[in-house]
């Protein structure tokens, strides 16, 4: 036997219509309706009571007791047979009524048996539920219950109907505040659009005229100016005046807008011609204020006197800019185009007298794409039913036989008769935008490409070590990818999805200017947003972070929706940013500020002595005998002295001073506060005793003293440059004098050091111009008497003090470091030169130790010999022993490369320096060059020995042996007896200039044989021979 369905209400659309405008279904629980259950059970001694309001499909119960349900199906519900009438639905046994003997109610746990449910009624017919009491046993139920049931019933239709009166009251509240918030917001948007003008703005009161606003043009143009009208006024040109007082009489009497042309005066007292509207504003029906706009027509009275010719540019202008102009009156059928309207439609007649060419309705519609017409037919009906205006895009065909279409934009509006209303024609504008819909094609396929790219590298950088993040700019959702959160120690998920999530984790310093940037990119003024910031880590700790991220979605009006970025870890590169600033300002070796600190303190304290704050004075320190520590013990213990030095003189000085290391092995104080100068040389001293006490370098102890320059200011400069070359020239003293001392600064002593800058000047420009020379000095193979080589020899031929000795600039070049550049190019053209000399004969060229310091040295020579052409083996590279004592182990790696080359090497000047004999057998050594001090002193038994036994040592190292500074016939029998091999001096040739030198080479036939003619001469006053 089959169930019972309940039929449906003859009005169902209409009452479930009436339902859903309650808004109530599904609402949240009011205690009111529950309080009406709990009355009704407890009133009819039941255990079951509920409110039900009838769905489509269901039944839901807006408030309940005793029973758990929220709601059944609609065809199980005893309510839906109570809502088919306005009387009471009393169910005494349901377990009997067919209608509900089987009903899952009945039936199932809940067991009903007695129901009684009065209808929940509207209006008339309107019965939206009910309320209803269920028993599990069967029940009677009498009128007066009814009754009572029925009241009920009013009741919970009444708080219904208050449910509705609230929502439509707070829906009231919030169209309000809504109103509020755009009121507000329009204001500040007109204020906006007033400064944004170009028309002057201002508002005035009616009563006395003072303006009670101005927007940012009036302040510009009129500079300071006070409210009162008589202010304003006063800035009108005499001429106008007369005039425009009329006007405004006139147009005050009658309340009506005035309208005038006149000059104002600007703040800096030019006229310039406006446009001036005032309308009144009135409230009530009275005129309370006046809104004026004043705008600068100074252009257009300008050019009133050529409008003709500009009114032709601007027809011109029209049709280069392709927009036609078109109307049409609706007594007829036919369109009236302009000459441009026609030919984007293709029609190619001839216009009338009126300027117009006529085109039938149905002609022009044959010309529209069949997919446009029936739009444009409908914005055009539209316009006409509504009076307004209207755009379409739409294609038109070229011509009748072909399918060349083109995209116009049209525009229209509907003239109407004033009188009656009644639309009379419409008149439109034609746009050729074919080029533009074919670029926006273009661009929506780029787009689609670009959503594809963006989604591939999306996935690239999840990939990576980028945290990615992708922000709904208008709700404040924010996703952030995994390697995100997990890049600040957080677990996926564990940061709140949004905006403010960042902000609270963005650290409070940096956090006004990641604001900033971000919004100069949603004003477009950047094409990209960066920022670099710190990040909280979950551990409390702040990572660095570089955010980068670009606004990919827009609204009409340009206000940002979405936005995507990254952000990558750049802790470690901030930190190494922070160590290159730190080394940027301060010595690496010592920790000592360096010279970029020591020059910004100095013009710091200085510039308040300039202001007559007190006196300072500033120590230059040079460290004595540190070269021969450092050449004796290596560089890493010259290292360590400097470190223990510079430890002490931290020591040494008070709070307010600074000690700084200028390079090398010289420091500076700058004593910020001086009371007197006897501070500078207690302070002086206490720096000599300090750094005079014994070192301990790696178990060797040392001692070093230091020389003190001491200048003050301003007494002796109040300027950086004039105080440290006063300190420094005190320096010099100190140093010349007697070294571990101090001297103050006085007038005259830099006389010296002058003629020694002068010099060092004067190198530079020697060099930078080409004036150095090299001299070529031969050298004799004593077994057959033959010129071997020649040895290159520095010349500086000065064009006022003629040719200088090297011992007087060589040293100087080496303490400047000019012997770098200066040996590079003797290199270079001793090379150069001796490529053209016969294969036999090499070329000998010095290297100083100051070159072994730089880097390129070996680039050099090879790049020497690559430019020459110069056999490697024709090379000698000559070096002195301080050149072994510096850094042995990589000398000795530097000079077995260029032996590798083919390049021989000599020890010059041998016997005069520190070096210990052991280095001749470490270094690869091709020849051994005795020092003429010993040549000089052969005749002595004892130099005799000492090369004797050089000779010795070479013999056992397979190196040749060459004496220097051979100037007798003596000598030079006494050098052959002792087994040197060859000799150099002043007996065989001076150093001779570079042409000289090849006639030298031409004939050394000739010299071996007037050569061997004065050794067997013994006339006295041929011993000492000048073969040149």
């Amino acid at each position: 036997m089959g169930r019972y369905l309940p039929p449906l209400p003859p009005n169902e659309a209409e009452r479930l219509a009436a339902l859903y405008d309650l808004h109530i279904l599904d609402s949240a629980p009011e205690a009111h309706f529950d309080a009406v259950c709990r009355t009704a059970a407890a009133l009819f001694s039941v255990p079951i009571a509920f409110v039900s309001l009838v769905d489509s499909d269901r039944q839901w119960f807006k408030a309940k007791c005793g029973i758990a349900a929220e709601g059944t199906p609609r065809d199980v519900a005893f309510c839906a047979y109570a809502i088919l009438s306005d009387d009471v639905l009393v169910v005494e046994n349901a377990a009997v009524d067919p209608r509900f003997a089987i009903n899952p109610l009945v039936v199932g746990d809940l067991a009903v048996r007695f129901y009684a449910g009065a209808p929940l009624i509207l209006r008339s017919g309107i019965r939206v539920g009910t309320i209803c009491i269920f028993d599990t046993k069967p029940c009677s139920f009498s009128e007066m219950q009814r009754t009572q049931l029925q009241d009920l019933a009013r009741i919970v239709v009444a708080h219904i109907e208050l449910h509705q009166g609230r929502l439509t009251i707070e829906a009231a509240l919030a169209e309000r505040t809504r109103s509020e918030a755009l009121i507000a917001a329009n204001e500040a948007r007109y204020r906006a659009l007033a400064d944004a003008l170009p028309q002057m703005v201002w508002v005035m009161t009616s009563a006395d005229g003072s303006a009670i606003y101005t927007n940012e043009r009036f302040r510009t143009y009129y500079g300071s100016i006070g409210p009162q009208r008589e202010e304003r006024t006063s800035r009108n040109h005499p001429a106008d005046t007369e005039r425009m007082a009329e006007e405004w009489q006139r147009a005050v009497t009658h309340e009506h807008t005035y309208a005038v042309e006149g000059r104002l005066r600007r703040h800096d007292g030019t006229y310039r011609w406006h446009k001036l509207v005032m309308v009144p504003v009135r409230q009530n029906g009275t005129v309370v204020e006046w809104l004026g706009t004043a705008l600068d027509i100074e252009d257009i009275v300008t050019a009133r006197s050529t409008l003709e010719h500009t009114t032709d540019l601007l027809r011109l202008a029209q049709e280069a800019a392709g927009a036609g102009v078109w109307q049409r009156d609706l007594d007829d059928d036919v369109v009236r185009h302009s000459p441009m309207s026609a030919r984007m439609h293709g029609f190619l007649g001839e216009p009338d007298l009126s300027g117009w060419i006529a085109v039938s309705i149905a002609e022009w519609a044959a010309r529209v794409h069949p997919d446009d017409l029936a739009q444009v037919r409908a914005m055009h009906a539209g316009a006409l039913r509504n009076g307004t205006t209207y755009k379409v895009e739409f294609r038109v065909r070229q011509s009748a036989d072909m399918d060349d279409y083109r995209w116009l934009m049209g525009f229209g509006r509907v003239i109407r008769d004033e009188t009656s209303g009644r639309p009379l024609r419409v008149v439109g504008l034609n746009l050729d935008i074919t080029d533009r819909r074919t670029t926006e094609d273009a661009l929506a396929q780029s787009q689609t490409h670009l959503r594809a790219s963006e989604e591939r590298l999306a996935l690239a950088l999840d990939s990576g070590n980028d945290g990615l993040f992708d922000w709904n700019v208008t709700t404040g959702k924010v996703w952030y990818s995994d390697r995100w959160q997990t890049m600040l120690g957080y677990k996926p998920g564990e940061i709140e999805p949004h905006i403010l999530s960042w902000e609270r984790l963005v650290h409070p310093d940096d956090l006004h200017q990641a604001r900033t940037l971000l919004t100069e990119h949603f004003g477009e003024l950047s094409a990209t947003y960066s920022s670099e910031h710190r990040l909280r880590s979950k551990s409390g700790e702040y990572t660095w972070v570089l955010g980068r991220g670009r606004v990919v979605a827009r609204d009409e009006q340009g206000a940002p929706l979405r936005m995507v970025g990254t952000s990558i870890d750049i802790t470690e590169r901030k930190a190494s940013e922070q160590r290159i600033a730190y080394m940027a300002r301060h010595d690496v070796l010592t920790g000592l500020p360096n010279r970029t600190v020591f020059h910004e303190h100095l013009e710091q304290r200085l510039a308040e002595v300039r202001r007559g704050r007190g006196q300072a004075a500033l120590l230059c320190l040079d460290l004595d005998r540190f070269k021969s520590i450092n050449d004796m013990l290596g560089h890493p213990a010259g290292d360590e002295l400097l470190c223990q030095i510079a430890t002490r003189l931290r020591a040494t000085v008070r709070g307010g001073d600074v000690v700084v290391r200028l390079g090398g092995d010289e420091f500076a104080i700058i004593v910020s506060h001086l009371d007197h100068a006897r501070q500078a040389s207690v302070l002086a001293q206490r720096v000599i005793d300090a750094v005079g006490q014994p070192l301990d370098l790696g178990g060797h102890l040392v001692t070093v003293g230091i020389s003190i320059g001491i200048a003050f200011a301003p007494t002796n400069g109040d300027t950086s440059e004039t105080l440290f070359k006063n300190a420094d020239l005190a320096l010099y003293r100190a140093k010349a004098s007697a070294r571990n001392t101090y001297c103050f600064y006085e007038a005259g002593m830099d006389a010296a050091v002058e003629a020694r800058m002068q010099l060092e000047f004067e190198m530079r420009e020697a060099i930078t111009c080409g004036s150095f020379a090299l001299h070529y000095q031969p050298v004799l193979r004593l077994a057959d008497h033959r010129i071997v080589g020649f040895e290159a020899l520095m010349r500086w031929p000065h064009p006022k003090r003629g040719m200088i000795a090297p011992d007087e600039f060589i040293p100087s070049a080496e303490e400047t470091g000019l012997i770098v550049p200066l040996g590079s190019w003797a290199l270079q053209e001793a090379c150069r030169e001796a490529a053209s000399w016969p294969d036999h004969l090499r070329i000998a060229v010095n290297v100083s130790a100051v070159q072994f310091q730089q880097p390129g040295l070996e680039q050099g020579v090879m790049s020497a010999l690559a430019a020459s052409g110069l056999a490697p083996h024709r090379l000698v590279l000559e070096v002195t022993e301080s050149v072994l004592v510096q850094d042995a182990e990589a000398v000795i790696a530097c000079l077995h490369r260029l032996k590798s080359l083919g390049v021989r090497i000599a020890l010059d000047d041998f016997g005069t320096g520190y070096s210990s004999l052991s280095y001749l057998r470490r270094f690869p050594f091709d020849r051994i060059k005795i020092d003429r001090s010993f040549i000089s002193e052969i005749g002595d038994p004892g130099a005799a020995a000492i090369v004797r036994a050089v000779v010795g040592i070479a013999m056992q190292l397979g190196a040749t042996v060459t004496a220097e500074g051979v100037e007798t016939t003596a000598q030079l029998e006494q050098v052959r007896s002792e087994g040197c091999m060859e000799v150099q001096g002043y007996l065989v040739s001076r150093p001779l200039p570079a042409d000289r030198a090849i006639e030298f080479i031409s004939s050394s036939a000739s010299i071996e044989r007037a050569y061997k003619r004065l050794c067997e001469a013994e006339r006295s006053d041929q011993h000492r021979v000048c073969a040149a």
